[in-house]
């Protein structure tokens, strides 16, 4: 963000409501106080907007119609609509064989008969999350909620619809309806290492501000065992929200995932054993493989590695979510945490107006996206 500062930088940065975030209208005087906007300007209450001649040299703006204003800082909504429109591109395509895929735009129908733009778990799911982070904690038994809510009574479905879930996912929603804590509701067997957490943790690299690598690892386990909890899975979640993180400071994308590796070494708090499944991202290049070497399987290891290999093999949105939809087999999920890399790392105008034409409800996932505690507006971590 660097000589970007907000218009009330004083008021901002207080004990009490630490957490700007975008307002309908800028960010003028806009702040966060466990989980609630608190005074939301307007066009008739802003100063600014009223007498531009005392509009200071920096104030952020989130899309209305106002001269005054340089544009926010956009980072949360490339990541939500970067995993939803790359949901929504595999959608059709789901279950299909390598080969037999050819996705070069929006397209309906196909595996689940949806119409086109239409997303699945893995963007309802990021959404939930998403939903529930508050400035200062994650609201654990009212994300357990909305993903019950989700399941029973679509909540965050484009059609009012939930048409997909994987196994682990039901059987872990199943224990939270009963009672069990939500950490300790996730599989914990080999068998349970889908990619049902690795889709949907993408949100947590803006929660991730001045906190540690352990405190970042902690979190990640917490979140990811809702509906898996063996150390793949957690440690599949971990590198893939580390390297986000790099992203989101600014780093370049092969810049990254170097500094990843290095960082890797020195992480001595992590399962050994399940850091080793990942020797084919961590000890040799995963860019240079060929894509016959590339599974799209649901097995996280294989999402993790598909999605690394599709961010780092092209040099735009639209082609690295497009590779990975065409690797064929779990589409919608590889095509979901591809766009949450890349959509990060080129930003919300990297991705095909188009393609944010038809997806469903493009506007409530900015909205969601709009109301998320703004962290990395904080002074750089």
């Amino acid at each position: 963000m660097e000589a970007i500062r907000p218009r009330w930088e004083n008021e901002i940065w207080t004990a009490q409501h630490p957490n700007p975030v975008a307002c309908r209208t800028c960010m003028f005087r806009a702040t966060a106080g466990e989980g609630y906007i608190l005074d939301r300007a307007n066009t008739d209450t802003c100063t600014i907007y009223e007498a531009p001649e005392h509009k200071p040299d920096n104030v952020y703006w989130h899309g209305a119609p106002c001269e005054n204003y340089q544009a926010a800082d956009d980072k949360p909504q490339a990541l939500l609509l970067g995993v939803a429109v790359a949901d929504a591109l595999g959608v059709p395509v789901e279950f299909k064989e390598r080969g037999t895929v050819h996705i070069t735009k929006m397209q309906g129908y196909g595996t689940y008969n949806q119409p086109p733009g239409t997303w699945s778990d893995d963007t309802s799911m990021t959404l939930a999350l998403a939903d529930n982070m508050g400035p200062t904690k994650i609201y654990m038994e009212d994300l357990a909620k909305s993903f019950i809510a989700w399941r029973d009574d679509a909540a965050y479905t484009p059609h009012g619809e939930t048409f997909d879930i994987g196994n682990a996912t039901n059987r872990a929603i199943e224990r939270m309806k009963k009672g069990v804590e939500p950490t300790k509701a996730g599989g914990k067997e080999e068998k349970d290492n889908g990619n049902g957490s690795l889709m949907r943790v993408a949100p947590l690299v803006f929660y991730f501000f001045g906190k540690d690598a352990h405190e970042r690892y902690q979190i990640t386990k917490d979140i990811s065992s809702l509906t898996h909890a063996h150390p793949w899975s957690v440690t599949a979640c971990f590198i893939y929200l580390e390297m986000l993180n790099l992203l989101r400071k600014g780093r370049g994308k092969k810049a990254a995932y170097a500094e990843l590796k290095q960082e890797f070494e020195h992480y001595t708090f992590l399962d050994k054993a399940a850091l080793a499944k990942f020797d084919r991202l961590f000890k040799s290049d995963i860019s240079a493989l060929p894509e016959s070497e590339i599974r799209s399987t649901g097995f996280v290891v294989d999402t993790l590695e598909a999605a690394f290999w599709s961010f780092l093999t092209t040099r735009n949105y639209k082609d690295a979510v497009l590779r990975a939809v065409n690797l064929g087999d779990d589409t919608d999920t590889t095509g979901a945490v591809t766009g949450a890399l890349a959509g990060l790392h080129y930003g919300l105008k990297d991705i095909p107006q188009e393609w944010l034409d038809t997806l469903v409800k493009c506007e409530e996932i900015r909205d969601i996206a709009i109301r998320m505690p703004r962290w990395d507006l904080l002074p750089d971590d």
